[in-house]
């Protein structure tokens, strides 16, 4: 869902994107049409340092297929993803229901290793050996950062252990 309030963000955003692959190719039908003035020697008659000249040679092949197949994959790429504006794609993807699929996944994985500990008070979690290594990792992972692997605190976090802020 937008959190923009206006439909014009909606068509800026589509039309910025499909007037920038339309550029592009149109850049390179110009570039593949028009014939640069040239000297007599294939050269565009620009010399630097004396003796480097500038050739007028055409693009590589491989390189404007390249370019031509970039531009084929920006278009069914934004066929079938939400890529201009509101547009919801073909494949009715989204980042919310990736996510939302990616965490009940997990969630279904690690329900059976949080069952035990569902009934149990923190008296009796504290005395669990399995229970302790499982919150050591979690506070290692999403609380030693600010609060140091001691739980001490780091530089303007505060301190776990003190009993000031418990």
């Amino acid at each position: 869902m937008s959190d923009f309030t206006s439909d014009f963000w909606h068509y800026y955003v589509a039309g910025l994107t499909l007037v920038s692959i339309i550029a592009c190719l149109i850049l390179l039908w110009i570039s593949g049409t028009t014939k640069a003035a040239t000297v007599g020697d294939n050269t565009t008659g620009h010399v630097w340092d004396v003796d480097l000249r500038e050739m007028n040679n055409p693009l590589p092949k491989w390189w404007v297929y390249l370019f031509v197949i970039t531009v084929v994959f920006a278009f069914l790429y934004g066929a079938l993803y939400p890529t201009f504006g509101r547009y919801q794609g073909l494949l009715g993807w989204s980042s919310a229901g990736q996510h939302t699929a990616e965490v009940k996944k997990v969630e279904a994985a690690i329900a059976p290793i949080y069952a035990k500990f569902d009934g149990m008070t923190p008296e009796q979690m504290a005395g669990d050996a399995q229970a302790m290594a499982i919150g050591e990792r979690l506070f290692m992972n999403y609380c030693a950062q600010c609060h140091g692997s001691d739980a001490r605190g780091s530089k303007t976090f505060p301190n776990l252990t003190d009993g000031d802020w418990l």
